[in-house]
């Protein structure tokens, strides 16, 4: 029989983590942790992954949460070991991704007095945890109690507010006691519902009704069948424009997604012209900046944003926050509207036909850059396979083009940051067994190489790691090109490649120098395979800024 901890709030913590149903840990190795490692790597109930760095294991569980809609735990030692988790956590607080955060602590009593791994961890993450609780170590009747409510409260509001939550435990030495049976024993715990606002639906219909131009945008949103019926359902009508990106995994003839070519071009009297009366926001971030700037620069005279978490002011204009399940406000609110007659969609969709257009002629004549790389990239993802895009001019790439239906997109917006990329794309395959591909640049790809030294790592995972020998980005944003320290300090040039790695860490490893090279390696690479595998396109020689600068300034020839 599997020996679990003696330690009675090591039981009660994985119990209550049973009565609310959550199985998926990602543990790290660690001393002060090791009576919940043992506890829950013994319990056969329990799925866990063992990854060694903090901060990509806590990536690692954001892409398993991601995937499963539901809460995984991650669990470390203490110290330092927490603050490595900081990033992964502030990205799945503005995801709205649920973690429990389980760590280990040093007797309260040594904080602060010189003793090692020894912080102040107590609501160490308390800026962006939705929930976060300290439990005493004693482990009388009352205060095993006491512990419990401690726990399932963090949990409900875990669930309830979809987001990351702390769970902090100190622990006296011995730390390896063990038992054969639990000695905690817990009744199945009903969650409450949550409580939900109540929508006027007349308030808002009425407006929509007698409005003629209304533009909804949609960001970042999990792939969801019955959202993508109901936002179909709404774009059938003229007076209404959607506008989406491709981490928004909605699809219809009718959407336009490729936001940034469509606005570019446009004058400021174009702009004016195109100024909703509504505008209705769906989702969490959006990556362009220019439908930032339209909209703040040209509000609309009303702007509501519908979701159960988030209402923020992106574009400081707003006016109705409705506080409701997308999908369910959808549904109602479709059967209450009338379409109308107005031009809007024809003014958008004329301009969206034309710079299609451009986009393709440009694109057949451009050599081999980062840009054509993507072109091909983005047409040969095979059927059903996820793809994760990584940060900074990455996921700008992947803005332009076209993605089917049947590959889902994924990338980090919460904070944006190229921290962790590839660490959430192994977490989201873990979570879903689905195969996966991450397309990341050089920078995010070597500042996460710790993602790969991870066990569990699936044979269905695929990495492209576009190899332009330094943060490119830098030198097409405005700004950072005038300083004259962009090479060394913004772009940080390198000459890095992938082969190194990819062999210490048991992958199939490819590079590409040319297009001829790329479309014979993308023939192969996502053919079933006993490794995972390594695309590195290298297009460090290419004026990749220069081609990219040029693409949107065709989109301005008549």
């Amino acid at each position: 029989m599997n020996k679990i901890s003696d330690k009675l709030n090591v039981q009660l913590l994985a119990e209550t983590l049973k009565a609310f149903q959550i199985d998926h840990l990602v543990l790290s190795p660690g001393s002060r942790n090791g009576a919940l490692t043992m506890q829950f790597v013994n319990d056969p109930y329990f799925t866990t992954y063992s990854v060694v760095d903090e901060r990509s294991a806590a990536f690692v569980a954001l892409g398993i949460a991601q995937q499963k809609q539901q809460p995984v735990v991650i669990c470390c030692t203490s110290g330092s070991a927490i603050a490595n988790y900081y990033p992964a956590i502030t990205e799945a607080f503005y995801q709205n991704i649920p973690i429990v955060v389980i760590s280990a602590d040093r007797p309260e009593h040594l904080v602060d007095n010189f003793d090692g791994q020894t912080i102040r961890q107590k609501d160490f993450l308390k800026q962006h945890t939705v929930h976060s609780v300290q439990l005493s170590e004693q482990d009388d009747t009352e205060t095993l109690t006491k512990n419990m409510l401690l726990i399932k409260y963090a949990l409900i509001d875990c669930l309830h507010k979809q987001g990351p939550i702390h769970i902090n435990i100190p622990f006296s030495e011995p730390l390896y006691g063990s038992v054969e049976e639990s000695a905690i024993a817990i009744d199945t715990i009903t969650i409450p519902a949550k409580e939900a606002e109540e929508i006027d639906y007349l308030h808002f219909t009425k407006q929509w009704n007698i409005a003629n131009k209304k533009l909804v945008l949609v960001g970042m949103h999990h792939e969801e069948d019955a959202f993508n019926r109901a936002m179909a359902q709404l774009a059938q009508d003229h007076s209404v424009v959607v506008l989406h990106e491709v981490t928004s995994n909605i699809h219809h003839p009718r959407y336009i997604n490729k936001i940034d070519q469509s606005i570019f071009p446009l004058t400021e009297k174009d702009l004016a012209e195109l100024k909703p009366d509504i505008l209705l926001t769906i989702g969490q971030n959006v990556v362009s900046k220019k439908i930032k700037a339209f909209l703040r620069n040209h509000p609309p005279l009303q702007h509501w944003h519908l979701d159960e978490h988030w209402f923020p002011d992106t574009f400081q204009c707003l006016t109705e926050k409705i506080n409701a399940n997308t999908v369910q406000f959808l549904e109602q609110f479709t059967s209450w509207i009338n379409p109308k007659d107005s031009t809007y969609y024809h003014q958008w969709n004329t301009i969206r036909l034309a710079n299609e257009t451009k986009h393709n002629s440009y694109l057949a004549a451009v050599p081999f850059s980062d840009l054509k790389a993507f072109e091909h990239i983005v047409n040969t993802y095979p059927e059903n396979w996820m793809v994760h895009y990584g940060n900074s001019s990455v996921i700008r790439y992947g803005l332009l083009f076209d993605h089917q239906v049947n590959n889902p997109v994924y990338c980090n917006r919460g904070t944006s940051g190229i921290d962790g990329i590839t660490s959430t794309a192994v977490g989201a395959c873990l979570g879903k067994g689905q195969n996966t591909v991450v397309v990341t640049g050089d920078i995010s790809f070597f500042y996460d190489s710790n993602a790969l030294w991870n066990a569990h790592m699936p044979s269905n995972f695929r990495i492209i790691l576009i190899n332009n020998g330094g943060g490119n980005i830098f030198k097409f944003i405005p700004g950072p090109s005038d300083t004259g320290v962009v090479d060394e300090y913004f772009e940080t040039q390198h000459t890095l490649t992938a082969e190194h790695l990819a062999k210490m860490f048991h992958f199939s490893y490819q590079v590409a120098t040319n297009e001829n090279e790329l479309t014979a390696a993308l023939t192969t690479f996502y053919n079933l395979s006993s490794q995972p595998k390594i695309l590195e396109i290298n297009t460090r020689l290419v004026e990749n800024a220069e081609f990219l600068k040029n693409y949107f300034n065709s989109l301005r020839l008549s």
